[in-house]
């Protein structure tokens, strides 16, 4: 009975402050229910007795107001009941959005990747503006199926009971015949919503990399690509259509079928004086308004199917594990370390092979530490885990003495911030993209952090100084200028622990050298963690870890390690060749 009313566990646990309005609805629509037997009783009444001797100038007016009432009570509702769905479709549209968003910001890296852009695009965009009918028409709609044939059933019965008895089971039948065309109908919302998400994807990855088409005169293909993807989008469009529209016709063919079928048995109980002409009437008028409620329920049931389609998509999101470990009864170490220290940490993402291995390492507090080595080597991994984005599938991390699993993300927040490879700066003003780190940072902080970062004579330049618009993802900046604000975001913070992943890899050479400028003098007041390809940057580090295989191969500060053969200083070397090559290139050039 759920699969054939459409009673989706996803849709009706997100509809949390929505079932006032549905209620609200589904009241109106039986206010224009009530209306309708009013006014067929009226109008039926007054028909059937113009040819009556009976029938006087007073009876004639009354009937035409009672007509004219339940007329205006059908307007008021059908009005009412336009305001009310407005009002739930906007409430809908908030509560859902709402709840996706709020689920999305609860996941951490791993799930994110496992989401994608797309998906989270097509749930939050396409997905709500389907659910939300599923509220706001789908739901009162049935409702009001489920009463509607008893009231008629009732109200028709006392002039013409087997024209009631058999038009009240044809009513009950319409529903199970329907959902003949159900299942194969939700099969096709699925190949749907598929297709939707890869042309979504598709057109996406396009607009993002139109430079690299252009560049590689691929842009002709790739709309040809985009075109077969909408054709084929366009397919599954009209499936669903003609599915929808056999549905219709069945229906449709059986209502209007019953209703001639109501005809004939009103003419014939008429013919053998069973019933009176007022009544045969009445019957008739009312037989039409019978499948009025089943009508509206199959006309937005094929929209409830895409909104069940989105659910399942959203369900995927609302149902990821987002809880992560927390005890905080894990007792402190009775000698804290005065630092960070991972403990045989191993790591592996799913799929995958063990990215750390038995990882032991330690971050004094007040030291700049460094973590170098090849790619793949667990380097921003291990920084992971140390923000907590993820945790170890064995080992412990400790801070100051206290395991992570033992603090609030507030708390390891507070404790240690990332400066990632890429920062991302968000539509609005400098001052606010700033102030994600400290809302009630004041005036003179936000100048303090951008001098630390050699930003602040720049801004000073802006007409608008703080207040500057930094355009869609900070697209009105330079890549060194995003990496500075990124760095005095975390500035912001108060954080002692800083690490740096990667910071200067997309930045030109003066924003770079200005960058380790910054960080050079932040080495002075805080605790650093860099990792950096980089290795002429890290020379100054007070202990260098290098990484091979997801495990501890060499450490010890820049000239000890050196002076002996191993990774780092074939790396160092491999490196400096390279530079002095490229410096010789740019000086012939």
């Amino acid at each position: 009975m759920g699969t054939m009313l459409l009673l989706n566990k996803t849709l009706l646990h997100m509809a949390k402050g929505l079932w006032g309005w549905i209620l609200s609805i589904t009241a109106a629509k039986l206010v224009v229910l009530v209306g309708t037997a009013w006014f067929a009783q009226s109008i039926g009444g007054f028909l059937g007795s113009l040819s009556s001797p009976t029938m006087t100038g007073a009876d004639m007016r009354a009937a035409i107001v009672s007509a004219l009432l339940a007329a205006l009570l059908m307007l008021a509702a059908e009005l009412l009941i336009g305001e009310l769905e407005y009002r739930c479709t906007a409430q809908a549209r908030l509560s859902l959005r709402r709840q996706i968003f709020a689920k999305a910001l609860e996941l951490d890296v791993g799930n994110i990747e496992k989401v994608g852009p797309v998906s989270a695009i097509t749930a939050s965009v396409d997905g709500v503006e389907s659910m939300q009918v599923y509220y706001s028409k789908y739901l009162p709609g049935l409702l009001y199926c489920l009463i509607a044939p008893f009231y008629l059933f009732w109200q028709m019965q006392q002039y013409s009971l087997p024209v009631a008895i058999f038009l009240f089971v044809v009513s009950l039948v319409l529903m199970p015949l329907n959902n003949l065309f159900r299942k194969h109908i939700e099969s096709l919302k699925g190949e749907y919503w598929d297709s939707l998400e890869d042309l979504t994807g598709y057109y996406l990855e396009s607009v993002q990399g139109l430079t690299t088409l252009k560049l590689y005169n691929q842009d002709q293909q790739r709309t040809e690509g985009l075109k077969t993807k909408a054709d084929n989008f366009n397919r599954k469009i009209m499936d669903v259509m003609k599915v929808n529209f056999r549905s219709f016709l069945l229906s449709d063919g059986l209502i209007f079928g019953s209703v001639a079928a109501s005809v004939v048995l009103v003419g014939h109980s008429l013919a053998h004086g069973l019933v009176s002409f007022p009544s045969a009437l009445t019957v008739l008028l009312l037989s039409f308004g019978f499948f009025a409620s089943v009508r509206q329920l199959m006309s937005v049931t094929h929209t409830a199917l895409l909104s069940v389609a989105a659910a399942d998509k959203v369900s995927r999101l609302l149902n990821m594990d987002t809880t992560r470990p927390y005890d905080p009864s894990i007792p402190p170490e009775d000698k804290p370390y005065p630092g960070i220290r991972i403990e045989g940490v191993s790591f592996s993402y799913p799929g995958r092979a063990a990215t750390l291995q038995d990882l032991n390492l330690e971050i004094p507090r007040g030291k700049t530490t460094a973590l170098v080595g090849l790619s793949g080597c667990g380097k921003s991994t291990t920084a992971g885990l140390l923000m907590r984005f993820f945790d170890p599938s064995s080992g412990r991390i400790l801070m100051e003495g206290r395991d992570l699993l033992s603090l609030t993300p507030e708390e390891l927040r507070r404790k240690i911030i990332m400066v990632p490879q890429t920062v991302s700066l968000f539509s609005g003003t400098l001052r606010e993209n700033l102030c994600l780190a400290a809302p009630e940072a004041s005036e003179q902080a936000l100048w303090e952090a951008l001098d630390d970062v050699w930003l602040k004579d720049w801004v000073l330049e802006q007409p608008l100084g703080l207040d500057t618009d930094v355009g869609d993802a900070g697209q009105k900046l330079s890549g060194g200028q995003r990496q500075k604000i990124g760095i005095a975001r975390a500035l912001l913070c108060q954080a002692e622990y800083i690490v740096f992943d990667e910071a200067t890899s997309s930045v030109d050479l003066e924003s770079e050298q200005e960058i380790w400028r910054c960080i050079d003098s932040l080495a002075q007041t805080r605790t650093l963690i860099i990792i950096s390809h980089r290795l002429s940057t890290i020379r100054g580090a007070d202990n260098i870890y290098v990484l091979d295989r997801g495990q501890v191969a060499q450490q010890g500060t820049h000239s000890q390690l050196m002076a002996e053969p191993g990774l780092y200083r074939r790396l160092v070397q491999e490196q400096t060749l390279l530079e002095q090559q490229g410096e010789e290139g740019l000086h012939h050039g």
